[in-house]
């Protein structure tokens, strides 16, 4: 919360801090990266990601640069649009002659050029819906003709009238004279004129990935990318890859025909004409972002033969493929698939250059196209040059660039299929051809480890392993778009045994991980801590156990969203971080600040006396209790708010009907108040709190000083809402109340309403009879109040101010209430309830009376209060909030903290409660009274719950 404000990608920024990959490189060359570390120096790590495909020469090949350099240095022009562009010329003919080669026979390839290959891909399907309308104008002009024809003919008797109407829609009758003929005509006409807004369709592949822009998007599967923008574009039908009858069924649901005229053997015929709705078929020989998955060579030979029967163009997306990474220049070469359209990108700028190129067959190219289509920065003089000078190295000594690729593929293939073979159960597939390759890691979302499970659930477990791989083994790899399981590898040419053997060294300790369960290395490196406690890696896989019979299902589902994470709750969690420090686990949850959700717990299982049933599962939050008040300080608590709101919303699908909000999530989600779910009844567990405290520290006090009547209570928090109606709570029977508060902004108006809620509920109760007790007892004998009593004041009527004004003015140091954030008032209190929502412990033991009773709520995090003990053995400290349960039931690991087996906090306590009793959650709503705090008391026990302090 406190990094520079960015404007660049500034989400993207911060999700990559979370990993450890917001690195700013400073130098490059072939497959390293160098970054600049602490002293200046220059560290250098492995690039496996290949600027997504674009470095198949690597990083500033020193002959490309050398080129660029020239063309600068001679001022060789960038923008000479509207003018011959020889050397762009010369790039199509190299692609031609490469085209010729791997595709013996083809026709010429007229080349439209571009930016990205993002924008390659939109030419294409602007080609393709110009061809389609182009042909479609023929049609009509052919119709149009005919019909003409068919018209003289009649006219001149050469023709007789059609004797079949049964093509057209309807009942249109035989045409017997020529007025019937040209209503026949007219009914042909009205066909083909509805026919005229079909809307053209288009056919990609599922997985597919083809760029984000508004029309490539429409093309890509991945609804992530796809699903928001589908009303701004093109429909398009995705079918299976490898499935040419899902194909062939596909397109001939999109077959319609208009009807046409001719005059055949003397007679006038009504015929159908295939109409041109298909736009076309794009298809990637090898699917990059959607886990580098192959076509087959039979699937090419079928599409090729079905496509050219439905008149449907193939557009072949090689802009990751192409250029030589699968060990020819075009990977459908390896498939025999030729295709109408290929698309280049990415390695066509040699590295340097940003630079695409769609290529249309000869015989389907229309060349006005180049009137409608066209950018200012494509085809410019500098990327069309360096394009060439690429083309050229590639295609130097025969070819030698597409054998390495190949040859280096394979070398790494072998390596990864040899961890694939020695950990079967962390390797689930490897894939791939020349330098494009994927690794798919086995399913994690049910790891041992919550670590590894919540980045695997949140499908962020590649960018995990990245971090480790980058941040221990300085090598970076990146993902697929669609395969969140997969690593992808895609280096260029240069790649050396030495670097490959790094890979191998990496990969082998990520398997080892991962089979071990063992989140350490993962998580070391992104807590900033220096030195690692222990570099092996160990073996924190649960003991295999017999697999329990289902029990019946329980008769409601609470969820719980988790209390703030401590480190040791984040070691119990998971046992394999028991050796990092407090530090090193808080500075983890700070990087994580923007992926909060741990995964939901196993469900814990609570039955009560009475026969009902509760499966409690927990759903954390990583987030610590520096990061909430860090919330709360910066004005924030909206954030916590909406995390909040989306962890409701997930027990909500899991069926929970009752949700609890944790200790401590309360103070910055307004408890609950400001969460609005639908058929969710929320409790932040503040009314069984409130009552839990005062009944666990009543018999404590009687037993230490006899009576409760003459006893100073202070309440720490006692502006907050908990903290509020405890201090009013305990005036309905002690003498005197002081509330401390923070000392921050509004904290002293937050007292003075808790101040004044005791005096009116005081008043409320002297003005209605009957024996009197606590403030109201002694408030009684006031002039001010026996005056209102002489007068028949209403027992309702708003009476605190005028108290407060009057004991203001009648006493130095009010007897009664004292609002203070001076903690060395806490010197004059028999009881004090810390009821804080600090990350820290506040009191010491010059704060405390001799002899004093703790009763702390805030035990369970960081704030907790039991040192304060230790050196004084007069002190007696008890737990607030806390509740017994008949039966072993606890919270699962992780989120029971200090507490007992059989034990339960308000929190959780009160939603289990709340949803055996059937209630809707009014107990909880609103101020903690009296009435509600017996209430809420009175059904716990019901359920099997007692307030406990021990």
């Amino acid at each position: 919360m406190n990094s520079p404000t960015r404007y660049a990608e500034a989400l993207l920024t911060g999700m990559l801090g979370t990993f450890g990959l917001n690195v700013e490189y400073v130098r490059a060359e072939r497959n390293s990266l160098y970054y600049l570390d602490e002293s200046g120096a220059e560290v250098p790590v492995l690039d496996l990601v290949g600027g997504w495909g674009s470095l198949m020469l690597g990083h500033n090949h020193p002959e490309i640069v050398a080129h660029a350099k020239k063309l600068l240095d001679t001022g060789w022009p960038v923008h000479s649009q509207f003018s011959e562009h020889p050397v762009a010329d010369r790039v199509g003919e190299v692609l031609n002659g490469i085209l010729g080669r791997e595709f013996p026979g083809a026709e010429p390839y007229p080349v439209i050029f571009a930016n990205s290959g993002a924008e390659a891909v939109e030419a294409a399907v602007k080609h393709c819906e110009f061809d389609r309308a182009l042909r479609l104008k023929s049609l009509f002009e052919q119709i149009e003709w005919n019909v003409d024809v068919a018209v003289k003919a009649v006219a001149d008797g050469s023709a007789q009238l059609p004797d079949d109407t049964s093509l057209l829609p309807g009942d249109v009758p035989v045409p017997t004279t020529a007025e019937e003929f040209g209503a026949l005509l007219g009914a042909v006409a009205t066909h083909n004129i509805g026919l005229v807004g079909t809307s053209p369709v288009f056919f990609a592949l599922e997985r597919a990935f083809h760029g984000k822009l508004l029309g490539s998007t429409q093309f890509t599967f991945n609804p992530t990318f796809r699903a928001a923008f589908t009303s701004l574009g093109l429909p398009v039908t995705f079918v299976p890859p490898n499935d040419a009858a899902a194909l062939e069924s596909a397109l001939a649901e999109h077959r319609p025909a208009a009807l046409d005229v001719e005059v055949v053997d003397g007679r006038v015929t009504l015929v159908e004409r295939p109409f041109p709705v298909i736009g076309g078929l794009i298809v990637e020989p090898i699917q990059g972002e959607g886990g580098i998955h192959e076509l087959t060579p039979e699937y090419a030979a079928r599409i090729r033969e079905i496509c050219d029967a439905a008149g449907c163009p193939i557009v072949v997306d090689e802009i990751q493929t192409g250029m030589g990474r699968t060990g020819k220049f075009f990977a459908s070469a390896h498939i025999g698939l030729l295709g109408d359209y290929y698309l280049l990108g990415k390695s066509l700028g040699g590295g340097l250059g940003k630079t695409s190129a769609m290529l249309v067959r000869q015989s389907r190219y229309r060349p006005e196209f180049e009137l409608v289509h066209s950018s200012t920065f494509a085809k410019d003089g500098f990327t069309t040059s360096v394009a060439l000078r690429t083309l050229e190295l590639l295609e130097a000594d025969d070819g030698a660039a597409y054998d390495l690729a190949a040859e280096r593929g394979e070398r790494v293939l072998g390596v990864l299929r040899e961890l694939a073979e020695e950990y079967p159960d962390v390797v689930l597939d490897v894939r791939g051809k020349g330098l494009l390759i994927g690794l798919e890691f086995a399913d994690q979302s049910r790891a041992a480890s919550p670590v590894i499970r919540e980045k695997a659930a949140a499908g962020l477990l590649v960018f995990l392993i990245g971090s480790y791989l980058q941040l221990v083994h300085r090598i970076r790899t990146g993902p697929t778009a669609s395969v969140p399981n997969m690593l992808r590898i895609e280096p260029s040419i240069h790649l050396t045994d030495e670097e490959i053997e790094q890979l191998r060294t990496g990969l082998t300790d990520v398997c080892r991980i991962l089979r071990n369960q063992d989140a350490l290395p993962l998580i070391h490196p992104l807590t900033g801590a220096a030195a690692q406690p222990r570099t092996e890696i160990r073996d924190f896989r649960p003991e295999t156990a017999e697999q329990a019979a289902p029990a019946e299902p329980a008769t409601h589902k609470v969820g719980l969203v988790s209390y703030p994470l401590t480190p040791d709750t984040l070691r119990q969690l998971d046992p394999s971080l028991a050796d990092l420090d407090d530090a090193a686990l808080l500075a983890y949850t700070q990087r994580s600040e923007l992926l909060k959700d741990l995964p939901a717990t196993a469900p814990v299982r609570y039955t009560s006396p009475q026969g009902a049933s509760v499966d409690l599962t927990v759903y954390p939050l990583l987030v610590s209790q520096q990061q909430l008040r860090a919330y709360r300080t910066t004005g924030q608590t909206f954030l916590i708010g909406l995390d909040l709101d989306r962890r409701v919303r997930a027990a909500k699908a899991d069926g929970c009907e009752t949700v609890g909000i944790g200790f401590g999530l309360g103070t910055v989600g307004d408890h609950g108040r400001a969460l609005r779910v639908p058929g969710v009844t929320l409790t932040a567990g503040s009314t069984l709190a409130v009552g839990a405290t005062l009944a666990a520290l009543e018999q404590p006090a009687l037993e230490r000083f006899g009576d409760l009547g003459g006893l100073t209570v202070a309440v720490v928090g006692g502006g907050g809402r908990v903290g509020s109606a405890l201090g009013a709570l305990s005036a309905e029977y002690v003498a005197r109340v002081v509330l401390v508060g923070s000392g921050r902004e509004g904290s002293a108006e937050r007292l003075r309403a808790t101040e004044h809620r005791i005096y009116q509920d005081a008043w409320t109760r002297i003005a209605a009879g009957g024996e009197l007790t606590g403030i109201a007892a002694a408030l009684s004998a006031e002039p001010l109040i026996t005056k209102w009593l002489a007068d028949g004041r209403s027992a309702d009527e708003p009476s605190a101010e005028a108290v407060a004004a009057h004991l203001a003015d009648s006493y130095d140091v009010n007897p009664f209430v004292v609002t203070t954030d001076d903690l060395t008032e806490l010197r004059n209190a028999h009881a004090v309830i810390a009821a804080h929502s600090s990350p820290v412990p506040v009191l010491a033991e010059k704060h405390l009376a001799e002899g004093a009773v703790i009763a702390d709520l805030s035990f369970f995090g960081t704030g907790a209060e039991s040192a304060i003990v230790t050196g004084r053995d007069d002190l007696l400290y008890l737990r607030g909030g806390v509740l017994s349960v008949p039966e072993d039931t606890i919270l699962p690991r992780g989120f029971n903290g200090p507490l007992n087996t059989g034990e339960l906090l308000a929190g959780a306590a009160e939603a289990i409660v709340l949803a055996l009793s059937g209630a809707d959650g009014k107990l909880s709503e609103g101020a903690i009274t009296q009435e509600r705090v017996h209430a809420i008391i009175d059904l716990a026990q019901q359920h099997g719950f007692e307030a406990i302090s021990a």
